[in-house]
C-alpha cells in the first residue's frame, strides 16, 4: 500500500504542474496554434503520470508526416514518462499523423480514438496506427494500447469528451465520437442525418450490443425486424444480429452505442 506522505507529495506535484500549465493558457480550451509538438506531448505526458499505476510501461512513437519529424514517448515503471525527439526501435505502437491533428486532440476538439476510427483497415484516418513488427496483440498489449489512446491523449482532469457534430468524424455511415474502449467493452456517440445509415444489412458482431436513443426518431433493423425508434428508448442487440439504423427525418437522430463481452 502506498503511504499517505507519498500520495500527498504526488498530489502536490501534480497540482503544481496543472497550475503552471493552466497559467500559461494550456488548460481546457487550449490555444493550440501557439504550441508546438514538444509543448503538447510534454503536457500530455505530465498529466498521464497521474493516471497510470507503478507497473505500467510502454514505448509509443509519433511520425508527423507534415513536418517530417518523429518523436517518442517512453513510459517506464515507477510512473516515469519522458518525451524525446527521434525514432525509437522499441516502439510498440506508432501513430502517423500531423501537427494539426495532434492540436485538435490536445485542445479537446476530437478524441484520439475518433481520429483513429476506420470502417475498414485500409481506410485513411487522421491518426493512423501501425503496430511494431512482430508484436503479438495479447490482452495485455490491448489493455496498454487502450490506456494510452484514451488517457494519454485526454489531458483534462477529470477526463471530458465533447459531444456534437463538430467534434465527430463520418465513419460506418454515421457521425461518430468514440467514447471509451476497454478489453471487453466499447462505447461511442453517433449522430445520423436524413439519408445517412449506420452500418449495412449483414453487418454483425459476435458480442452483445445496445442502442440508446437520446435525440430524434428514425428506424432500426435488429435481426430480422425493422422497427421505429425514438429518443428515450434503448434496444438490445443479440450477438450475430444485423444492426442498422437510419432516419428519414429532417432532424438528426442521436444515439449512444455500447458493446461488451468477449471480443468487444
Amino acid at each position: 500500500m502506498v503511504g499517505f506522505k507519498h500520495v500527498l507529495n504526488l498530489f502536490l506535484l501534480f497540482a503544481t504542474v496543472q497550475f503552471v500549465f493552466y497559467s500559461l493558457g494550456c488548460g481546457e480550451g487550449k490555444d493550440t496554434e501557439n504550441h508546438n509538438v514538444s509543448d503538447m506531448l510534454n503536457y500530455m505526458a505530465e498529466v498521464f503520470k497521474g493516471k497510470i499505476d507503478e507497473d505500467f510501461s510502454v514505448v509509443v512513437q509519433f511520425d508527423f508526416k507534415d513536418i517530417n519529424e518523429s518523436w517518442h514517448v517512453m513510459v517506464e515503471k515507477g510512473r516515469k514518462v519522458t518525451v524525446n525527439k527521434g525514432l525509437h526501435n522499441g516502439a510498440q505502437f506508432i501513430f502517423i499523423t500531423t501537427v494539426d491533428t495532434l492540436g485538435l486532440i490536445y485542445g479537446g476538439k476530437m478524441t484520439a480514438a475518433t481520429a483513429a476510427g476506420k470502417a475498414e483497415g485500409s481506410d485513411h484516418a487522421p491518426l493512423d496506427l501501425k503496430w511494431a513488427d512482430g508484436l503479438e496483440l495479447t490482452p495485455e498489449i490491448r489493455e496498454k494500447f487502450y490506456s494510452f489512446i484514451f488517457h494519454f491523449f485526454n489531458p483534462s482532469v477529470p477526463e471530458k469528451v465533447l459531444l456534437g457534430e463538430e467534434y465527430s468524424r463520418l465513419v460506418h455511415g454515421g457521425h461518430v465520437i468514440t467514447l471509451y474502449y476497454h478489453p471487453g467493452f466499447r462505447s461511442a456517440w453517433y449522430l445520423l442525418k436524413k439519408g445517412e445509415r449506420l452500418n449495412q444489412p449483414g453487418d454483425k458482431n459476435p458480442f452483445p450490443q445496445a442502442f440508446i436513443f437520446i435525440e430524434g426518431e428514425g428506424f432500426a433493423k435488429i435481426g430480422d425486424k425493422t422497427i421505429k425508434v425514438k429518443a428515450g428508448e434503448s434496444y438490445y442487440i443479440p450477438p450475430d444480429s444485423d444492426h442498422v439504423v437510419w432516419t428519414e427525418s429532417d432532424d438528426s437522430l442521436v444515439l449512444i452505442w455500447l458493446a461488451w463481452g468477449e471480443g468487444a
